[in-house]
């Protein structure tokens, strides 16, 4: 394993599709993410599943080109599926403006918030605003490592396991708090996780993998974004978000708290037309 101190932490450039689209339709460098960077990713307007539980307001239906901006800071238009990408931003608490309504949002250095916004007859507000803690110990991962080596590095609390682009053989746990694992490259197709993918403690963060397996879920406030489920979703722990998946086996949800919006395969999104 290659630990990094946040002083030597390398930029990785990383694009983000919205994977129930299946593909990117706007450039990938429109929907760029560098690691490391502090960056807000906006999502408006995502349909909410029938699987959720939480409270959220009712999202309204216009997604592509909506602005977006934060106050002495970047702004730009949402793709054709309601995605943009903001940074650098200057960390604290920021107004974000979409669609010309305000309102707050705070940021740490080095953090990545994905913020899902319903915009309906000019008021914004927030569904979801998830936060990934990027300023602690990374923990970079390659293909050409053991399964012990990689299963280590995800029992190690307060860590972002950096997923290289790859095929990776086996099955994985989640078995520290706070951990995030983050993968490299297009969502859902450069990380590759061949087995099935076990999520215990809390605050743990899956963010752009393709999991031919399955995803058990016992673990509280878990996350899940931009990822690809082949096999059965089980969510048994409380609190859990997940924010524009595919999931393309049963679901079956036990735990309480659910946040669910924007995935396909959920209803009433259909499955993805291709790659399942």
């Amino acid at each position: 394993m290659h630990t990094f101190g946040a002083h030597l932490r390398r930029l990785i450039a990383l694009s983000v599709c919205l994977v129930s689209a299946l593909a990117c339709s706007d450039s990938p460098t429109e929907l760029e993410v560098t690691f490391g960077e502090t960056t807000f990713v906006v999502l408006v307007n995502p349909v909410v599943n029938d699987d959720n539980q939480a409270t959220v307001p009712t999202p309204g239906s216009a997604q592509s080109g909506v602005s977006v901006s934060v106050a002495g800071g970047p702004s730009g238009s949402t793709n054709t599926t309601g995605v943009v990408v903001l940074s650098p931003i200057v960390p604290g608490t920021k107004t974000l403006s979409v669609g010309g309504s305000d309102f707050t949002v705070g940021i740490i250095d080095e953090d990545l918030r994905e913020v899902a916004v319903a915009l309906d007859g000019g008021s914004a507000s927030v569904m979801t605003n998830l936060q990934y803690a990027f300023g602690g110990q990374v923990v970079e991962i390659t293909p050409s490592m053991s399964l012990t080596d990689v299963n280590a590095a995800l029992s190690q609390s307060n860590t972002i396991v950096f997923f290289r682009a790859g095929i990776y053989t086996g099955n994985l746990e989640f078995s520290g708090s706070n951990v995030t694992l983050f993968g490299e490259g297009p969502t859902g197709g450069a990380v590759t996780l061949n087995g099935d993918v076990t999520v215990d403690g809390s605050a743990n963060r899956i963010r752009g993998a393709r999991i031919t397996g399955s995803l058990s879920v016992p673990g509280s406030d878990v996350g899940v974004t931009f990822s690809r489920v082949m096999g059965a979703l089980t969510i048994d722990g409380s609190d859990a978000t997940l924010l524009n998946n595919a999931f393309c086996g049963s679901i079956a949800i036990s735990g309480s708290g659910l946040t669910a919006l924007g995935n396909a395969g959920m209803a009433p999104i259909a499955p993805p037309s291709g790659g399942c």
